[in-house]
């Protein structure tokens, strides 16, 4: 019987194996980065290397989409169909599912003579494809922000951040920007006062307190409980670091 570790591994390599087919039949597409609703990276594929990693493009890809979703929705109560960014030589388009967030890399000056649309219609299609054979795969389940609500039922806040202070996937009362700024905030002045690299802090109350712990090279975790007592807040840090390992 397969593990699910390597239920998954097969998966992305059957996704790889699809975005290869999709940069046969299209020129203008230069690479394809798909990742969870949390940042993780779930498959990547490029004709030539970036500067970013896979990691963090995955990343960065999940906090643009979500703030591009947020601003339409609250400016214009409209959904997001995809994000265009344009540049001199390359165009960007990034799209949104229930489940995966893709980034789409494109020579500018064949993808504007074959026409924009036609390529946004295709990603729209092949991310639709992607994220329904997703949808039931032990990725989801495995997914950071999931095992988190799902390890730690009584969590008030879950708030997955870029290092810079990017909100990524937040469950919260608060403003997304205001808790993603003070989390980074927080995390960045440990790592000086500790002089290294910094793996957990606590903010601990009485009758309540917040983890931040870090989750990899760009991203942060945090996650609020109605918790004070030492003896349980070890049990959550123990559960957190059972989940990004």
């Amino acid at each position: 019987m397969e593990t699910a570790e390597s239920e998954i591994k097969k998966l992305e390599s059957d996704i790889v194996e699809l975005i290869d087919k999709l940069l046969e039949e299209s020129n203008p597409l230069l690479g394809i980065n798909i990742g969870t609703h949390g940042g993780t990276l779930i498959a990547s594929k490029h004709r030539k290397g970036t500067k970013l990693t896979e990691v963090e493009i995955a990343s960065a890809t999940s906090s643009l989409i979500f703030l591009s979703s947020k601003i339409l929705h609250d400016s214009l109560n409209q959904k997001i169909s995809y994000n265009l960014i344009t540049g001199k030589e390359v165009v960007l388009i990034s799209m949104l599912t229930e489940n995966i967030t893709l980034i789409a890399y494109l020579n500018r000056e064949l993808a504007e003579l074959e026409g924009l649309k036609s390529h946004i219609v295709k990603l729209e299609t092949f991310t639709l494809k992607i994220s329904a054979i997703i949808e039931t795969s032990e990725i989801i389940r495995e997914e950071v922000f999931v095992a988190v609500k799902r390890a730690i039922p009584k969590a008030l806040v879950i708030a997955i951040i870029t290092k810079e202070g990017l909100p990524i996937k937040i469950q919260s009362t608060m403003p997304e920007p205001m808790i993603s700024a003070m989390i980074s905030a927080i995390y960045n002045l440990c790592t000086v006062l500790i002089e290294g690299n910094l793996e957990y802090s606590i903010i601990a109350g009485e009758n309540g307190s917040i983890i931040i712990h870090k989750l990899d090279e760009n991203r942060i975790l945090c996650v609020a409980v109605p918790e004070g007592e030492e003896r349980k807040l070890a049990i959550y840090i123990a559960k957190i670091k059972a989940i990004i390992s």
